[in-house]
């Protein structure tokens, strides 16, 4: 395990400098670019505690951000008097990065692709309870910005855009697969927004997934609209 020297202060809150700790390894992932990388380190770093905090600067030429990878005491090899051994918890400024999605899906919602970014910075930050509406918020405005686009007439775009989730796959989408995922993903999101769950046995999980068969569905069937008139069947005459 690395060794790294760090200053910081005791419990009693008096300052040292220049001691050397143990950490059980060093940063390998950028968390603002993503990248693997061998990190470029500042020392010292900082013990306040319990908390180990390591300095650290992303080595891709197209980032070059600085960063704090942040430690956690290692109870069972270290004693009270003196943490000596560290475990490492993440890496902190995260940045949301854009999910990946289909290019069809980003031209039919752009917005889907901004807040389901943001939903999952949340959830890689621990913040379960914002991500699940966060993700809700998202299918929500996939749906309803794929329902406005099959429309011309406006009164309809503007019904979309005013009624509920439920009531716009029910009226709006058609198929056999897209309206069944779409309605059973609402359900799981309202869950995340709701008081009491009603489907106790799914999870944050079980919703990312359905979005990610609705996100399926809408591209497909975004694909698939306009083959009929582009690629007539030769066998079918006028």
């Amino acid at each position: 395990m690395p060794n790294i020297t760090v200053s910081g202060v005791d419990q009693q809150g008096n300052p040292w400098a220049n001691q050397a700790r143990t950490v059980d390894k060093l940063p390998t992932e950028c968390p603002i670019c993503g990248t693997t990388i061998v990190a470029q380190l500042f020392t010292p770093g900082f013990v306040a505690y319990d908390l180990l905090e390591l300095f650290a600067r992303c080595a891709n030429p197209r980032c070059f951000r600085s960063f704090i990878s942040l430690y956690a005491v290692d109870r069972g090899m270290s004693t009270v008097q003196t943490p000596n051994f560290f475990l490492f918890q993440r890496s902190v400024p995260v940045e949301a990065k854009p999910v990946a999605v289909s290019a069809t899906v980003v031209d039919v919602s752009p917005s889907f692709v901004r807040i389901s970014s943001q939903a999952r910075l949340a959830e890689e930050n621990g913040l379960d309870e914002i991500a699940g509406p966060g993700y809700r918020k998202a299918l929500e405005f996939l749906i309803k910005d794929y329902a406005i686009s099959l429309q011309t007439d406006e009164a309809a775009k503007a019904e979309i855009k005013r009624i509920q989730l439920g009531n716009v796959i029910t009226k709006f989408l058609d198929g056999d697969k897209l309206p069944i995922v779409s309605k059973r993903a609402a359900w799981l999101g309202n869950d995340e927004t709701h008081y009491e769950r009603r489907w106790t046995g799914k999870d944050l999980d079980d919703l990312k997934n359905l979005i990610s068969a609705v996100e399926h569905f809408v591209a497909m069937e975004v694909l698939v609209k306009d083959l009929p008139t582009e690629m007539p069947d030769p066998a079918q005459k006028p």
